[in-house]
């Protein structure tokens, strides 16, 4: 398990081990910064336009009164195409305004984009989950109870002993052969736990009226292998949620570097070498949101030069980049969410496990662990936040 979440945290990330982490605030800050920087320029440039357009629309309706009150045909010639004049110019400012909107959506989408590669803190996490796994890990492994190691000595000699005339405790010890040292992790479940669990009930039956301490103790850990056996069963049926999510995670990743490389390397021509350095690996908030910013400047110009070499059809390419970042951060929220909600299966699997008298101490010790796992988780990212926020990245023209 421990190498699930691992490599769920790390691969949802996209960094090296030994890169720094930096708290989830910081770089919301960064993204906070450079988007209320673009919105204050976009809102400058609105409101300019929108006194522009009232100023030509009053030019406008002064023409039209003019033409409607001159009778000379070549003073309303000259006034028509001074007319037309200004309809061209409230035409380009209309289309400034154009430009502007699909500057900000498209720096919105680059940025939100580059945020992706900060937005969880993965060792944070990761090392707050580790000790959670590593117990559940140690509740599944009977071996780590006081008494078990040494009682189940006993019984494997008396597997030994009986396996030459017992055709089910012959399989048992060949099991117990293959698996090896029990103390070190194999999974009581399956036909393992259904063959032990038999051979613990011929070994009491083997007990006579003189064994009756060893009998008792015997029945004891025949209960704690049977609540074992059925806590790593329950357990296991959650933990393959977690194949799942690496499979849709690889995916993701895969698709996300690709979008980076399309925007920021292809597009934009930025290096993705650059790019890590300055923004990725950055220490400095301050630098990395003036980073951005530097971004979104060569973004905006970009869009200017297609406008320029191609008025037609300018917006397309744009248009659906900036679908596809917010459909990757979409799905980079619905993925997450998934991972919360296994992390809150493991709430029900203790709860069932609570009252039962051999494992309640073990699930009182999971269950604080399993707070400060899903606390980490949720205090570094909200989905439902993050899938709202998705949802709203892009201002309507």
């Amino acid at each position: 398990m421990k190498k699930h979440i691992f490599f769920i945290l790390f691969l949802i990330i996209g960094i090296q081990a030994n890169a720094q982490i930096f708290p989830d605030s910081d770089n919301a800050t960064v993204t906070e910064q450079v988007l209320k920087e673009l919105n204050r320029e976009r809102s400058l440039l609105s409101q300019n336009l929108e006194f522009r357009i009232k100023e030509i629309d009053s030019k406008i309706n002064n023409l039209d009164e003019s033409i409607k009150s001159t009778n000379s045909a070549s003073e309303k010639v000259e006034k028509l195409l001074e007319r037309v004049k200004f309809l061209e110019e409230r035409q380009e400012e209309i289309d400034k305004n154009s430009i502007s909107v699909y500057k900000y959506n498209y720096s919105s989408a680059v940025l939100n984009l580059a945020s992706m590669e900060r937005e969880i803190k993965p060792l944070n996490l990761f090392n707050s989950s580790r000790e959670f796994y590593s117990t559940l890990d140690e509740v599944s492994n009977p071996m780590n109870y006081d008494g078990y190691q040494q009682w189940f000595g006993q019984f494997q000699k008396f597997v030994n002993e009986q396996k030459e005339d017992n055709a089910s405790l012959a399989a048992l010890s060949h099991m117990l052969q293959v698996t090896g040292d029990l103390a070190k992790g194999t999974p009581f479940t399956g036909m393992f736990a259904g063959s032990l669990v038999d051979g613990i009930g011929q070994f009491i039956g083997s007990l006579n009226r003189r064994d009756k301490e060893l009998k008792e103790k015997s029945m004891n850990m025949l209960k704690l292998t049977t609540s074992i056996s059925q806590f790593t069963h329950d357990k296991d049926l959650i933990e393959t949620e977690w194949d799942a999510i690496n499979k849709s995670l690889n995916e993701l990743k895969d698709l996300q570097n690709k979008a980076i490389k399309d925007n920021l390397v292809d597009i934009l021509g930025i290096s993705k070498a650059e790019f890590t350095e300055n923004f990725t690996n950055e220490t400095d908030a301050k630098k990395r949101t003036q980073y951005i910013l530097d971004i979104s400047k060569i973004a905006e110009n970009k869009i200017v030069e297609e406008r320029s070499s191609n008025p037609e059809n300018w917006k397309q390419e744009y248009h659906d980049q900036m679908l596809r970042v917010q459909n990757l951060k979409i799905r980079f929220g619905m993925l997450t969410f998934r991972i919360l909600e296994n992390l809150n299966k493991y709430e029900k699997l203790i709860a069932k496990y609570r009252n039962d008298p051999y494992l309640k101490d073990e699930m009182q010790n999971l269950s604080l662990k399993l707070d400060l796992v899903r606390n980490s988780f949720e205090s570094t990212f909200n989905p439902q936040e993050y899938i709202k926020a998705s949802n709203e990245m892009y201002i309507v023209e």
